[in-house]
C-alpha cells in the first residue's frame, strides 16, 4: 500500500530505512500478517509496546509508537525491524487516512451524533439508499459495519480510527456510494473520526449519557459541537425541537432544520431557517405510521412500518439528511414503505392471544421516556409493563432516574440486571430504587433477568404491552467473573412461541 519511506516522510522525519513495502496498519497484534505496520498504541486496558516482539514475530513490517509512550530498553530488547516514532503533531486517523488513500473523500461519508436515535437512522438511510434508490450505502455503527443485512459486530459504536479507515477503503472499493457512521461524543474525543471527510451530518438530540467520561452536560454538548464543526453547515441537519440544537444552529449558520412538533410552522424557530422539513402530523396504527411531510423541499404523505414517536423523529432526520444531498421528495416518500424495524430498536414481536413484546436498547432516562410513550401510543387500550435494567461500571447518576422513568411512563415496571460488569447487581438494584421506593408502588425488583422477563409475561394480559428495555439486539450478559449468552429477543420469542430471526 505504502512504502516504509513514505511513511517516514509523512511522518516528517529524517530517519533512514530500507525501501520496503508495508501492506497495512494494525493496532491490534494478533491481527499482525505479513507486511503489516503495528501501530503500538497505548489504550485504557493495556499498552501496545508490550506487543512489539510478538507483533515482529507474526511478520511485521515495522513498528509505530506515539511521541508521548515511547517504548523501554527492556521492550525494545530482541526487536531487530525499523521502530519509528509518531510525532505528537501527527494524529493517527489522519496517518491512517493518508495510508488508506483518504478512502472518505472518495464516498459521501454521512456523520449522525445525538445521545438516541444513532443506530436507527444510519441503517434508515442505508436502507433507504440501497434498497429504495438503488444507491448502494454502507453502516457503520453499534450494531456493527457492511451492507445490510449482513453486518460485522464491531465493539465500538464508532471504529478506532485506524479501522475506520481501513473499513471505508474496503467499503469504497467494494462499491459504495455512501456510508452512514455513528458518531459517538466518546469517539470524537478520542479521535477515532481524525481524517474523516463528511458528506453529510445529522443532529439529534442531548439528553443525560455518557456524564462518567464527560464529567459534565456542557462538556458533552462541546464534543458533539467539535464535530458538526467538521462538516460544512449547509450539508449539517439539527434537530430543532431541543433546546441544545437551537443552540447549535446559532454557531452553525445556514443548517437544515428539522422538526416534528405540532406549532413549528407559527413558532419563531421555523423563522430562522430557509430550508426545513417539518412533520405536519403522525397517525398512529397498530403496526405503522402514517405521517404527513411539509418542507421547504414540497409536500407530501407516506406510511412507514415503524413504531413510536421518537421513530417518527428519527424517520425525520433520516428523510432531512437525503433530501439535503440532492434526492428527491416524491420519490422518498414513494419508497418509505420499504423501511424495516431496526434489531433490537423498538422491535415488536407478536402472537395470537398474548401479549405484545417489545424489545429496545433505550438506556438512558430520556430513551426510556420515550419508547415508552411511543408504545402507549399504539396500545391505548391495554397496559404497559416495563423490564429494566442500568449498566454497571457506568453513570450512576442515571439509574434513579432511569427508574422514575419507567414508574411514570409504564404501568408496572420490574427492575432487573442489564450488564453488572464489576459490579454487585444488587447494588445497582438498591440504586434503582432509591429512586422511587418513596413515591411508587408499581415496581418490583427481580435480579435475574430472564425470570424478570417472564414475571412480566404471566402476569400482562393479552391486551397489554411489554417493554424489554436496555439491552436490545445485544446477544450476551457481562458480569464480574463471566459473559454469558443473554438475549431478549430469544426469549420474547422462547415465551410467544414464534421464530427468531
Amino acid at each position: 500500500m505504502k512504502k516504509l519511506k513514505q511513511i517516514v516522510s509523512f511522518l516528517g522525519l529524517k530517519k533512514k530505512v530500507e525501501d520496503i513495502e508495508v501492506l497495512d496498519l494494525e493496532i491490534d497484534s494478533r491481527k499482525i500478517k505479513e507486511g503489516s505496520a503495528f501501530l503500538a498504541l497505548k489504550g485504557t486496558r493495556t499498552n501496545g509496546l508490550k506487543y512489539m516482539r510478538s507483533a515482529q514475530e507474526a511478520g511485521a513490517a515495522a513498528i509505530l509508537y506515539q511521541e508521548k509512550n515511547p517504548p523501554s530498553d527492556e521492550e525494545l530488547e530482541g526487536v531487530t525491524i525499523p521502530v519509528i516514532k509518531i510525532p505528537k503533531d501527527k494524529k493517527i486517523g489522519l496517518l491512517a487516512s493518508w495510508f488508506y488513500d483518504n478512502p472518505s473523500n472518495k464516498i459521501g461519508l454521512i456523520g449522525i451524533t445525538g445521545t438516541n436515535g444513532k443506530s436507527t437512522i444510519t441503517q434508515l438511510i442505508a436502507q433507504w439508499l440501497s434498497f429504495g434508490m438503488d444507491t448502494k450505502c454502507a453502516v457503520l455503527g453499534t450494531l456493527g459495519f457492511g451492507f445490510l443485512p449482513d453486518l460485522q459486530k464491531s465493539s465500538n459504536t464508532t471504529l478506532d480510527a485506524v479501522t475506520l479507515q481501513k473499513t471505508l477503503y474496503q467499503m469504497v472499493h467494494q462499491g459504495a456510494h455512501y456510508a452512514a457512521l455513528e458518531v459517538s461524543s466518546i469517539g470524537a474525543v478520542e479521535g477515532r473520526i481524525d481524517g474523516c471527510t463528511f458528506s453529510a451530518a445529522g443532529y439529534t438530540n442531548l439528553t443525560r449519557d455518557h456524564l462518567d467520561y464527560h464529567k459534565t452536560m456542557e462538556n458533552y454538548a462541546e464534543a458533539k459541537l467539535n464535530f458538526l464543526k467538521r462538516v460544512p453547515p449547509k450539508r449539517i441537519v439539527l434537530n430543532v425541537d431541543n433546546e441544545q440544537g437551537i443552540k447549535y444552529s446559532e454557531e452553525l449558520h445556514g443548517c437544515v432544520a428539522y422538526s416534528c412538533k405540532s406549532d413549528f410552522f407559527s413558532s419563531t424557530n421555523s423563522l430562522l431557517f430557509n430550508r426545513y422539513v417539518w412533520i405536519k402530523s403522525a397517525t398512529y396504527k397498530a403496526h405503522s405510521i402514517v405521517i404527513e411531510v411539509e418542507s421547504s423541499y414540497g409536500s407530501g404523505k407516506c406510511e412507514i412500518g415503524l413504531l413510536g414517536g421518537f421513530n417518527v423523529e428519527n424517520f425525520a432526520c433520516a428523510l432531512t439528511v437525503l433530501l439535503n444531498l440532492g434526492f428527491p421528495l416524491d420519490k422518498l416518500l414513494a419508497t418509505a414503505s420499504k423501511l424495516k424495524p431496526i434489531k433490537g430498536r423498538m422491535e415488536c414481536f407478536t402472537a395470537e392471544h398474548k401479549p405484545h413484546i417489545v424489545v429496545d436498547y433505550a438506556h438512558t432516562p430520556d430513551g426510556v421516556e420515550q419508547v415508552l410513550r411511543g408504545v402507549r401510543e399504539h396500545h391505548p387500550d391495554g397496559e404497559i409493563w416495563c423490564v429494566l435494567g442500568c449498566g454497571g461500571d457506568r453513570d450512576k447518576g442515571k439509574r434513579p432516574i432511569m427508574a422514575i422513568k419507567a414508574s411514570v411512563f409504564a404501568d408496572h415496571a420490574v427492575f432487573t440486571s442489564d450488564n453488572p460488569r464489576t459490579e454487585d447487581p444488587k447494588a445497582i438494584l438498591d440504586d434503582m430504587q432509591n429512586g422511587v421506593i418513596a413515591e411508587a408502588h408499581n415496581f418490583i425488583c427481580i435480579e435475574d433477568r430472564e425470570k424478570a422477563i417472564r414475571y412480566a409475561f404471566e402476569h400482562a394480559t393479552e391486551k397489554d404491552c411489554i417493554v424489554i428495555a436496555g439491552k436490545g439486539h445485544e446477544d450476551y450478559q457481562i458480569f464480574k467473573d463471566k459473559t454469558i449468552h443473554f438475549s431478549d429477543r430469544e426469549i420474547a420469542c422462547k415465551l410467544l412461541g414464534v421464530k427468531c430471526d
